[in-house]
């Protein structure tokens, strides 16, 4: 196993910091029945997003653990190095862009960290 890029390093704490977060959240939420701050200043923008599509935010909290997991895992994946470690770092970034706003600026940068990064290492495994 080669030591994995700057890039490929960020992305993993990236997916380690997200999935930790949805993890913890959903966890609160399904013990003591509120997300974090949901009793103070409300939830966020993920939940009217949610909410338009005729969901409630509170029915998330396990789509959400689910999520956190799999993000989680995604941070393992790239660095252990798989072959498809950015285009799965691609397709969950996009599923979590709805989770407005650390979702989205998360996967925002994971998107574009994953499409330099997987251009990097096509151009180096070309020569």
């Amino acid at each position: 196993m080669e030591k994995p890029s700057l890039t490929a390093s960020i992305i993993a704490i990236l997916s380690f910091i997200l999935g930790s977060w949805l993890i913890f959240d959903s966890a609160r939420k399904l013990l003591t029945g509120y997300y974090t701050g949901e009793q103070t200043i409300g939830l966020g923008p993920w939940a009217t997003i949610i909410s338009t599509l005729g969901v409630r935010p509170a029915d998330m909290a396990f789509p959400f653990l689910f999520l956190g997991i799999i993000w989680i895992v995604n941070g393992v994946i790239v660095l252990l190095g798989a072959n498809t470690r950015y285009e799965r770092t691609i397709a969950i970034s996009i599923v979590t862009l709805f989770y407005a706003l650390p979702g989205t600026i998360i996967g925002i940068l994971n998107i574009v960290l994953s499409l330099r990064e997987k251009q990097r290492v096509n151009s180096e495994s070309n020569n």
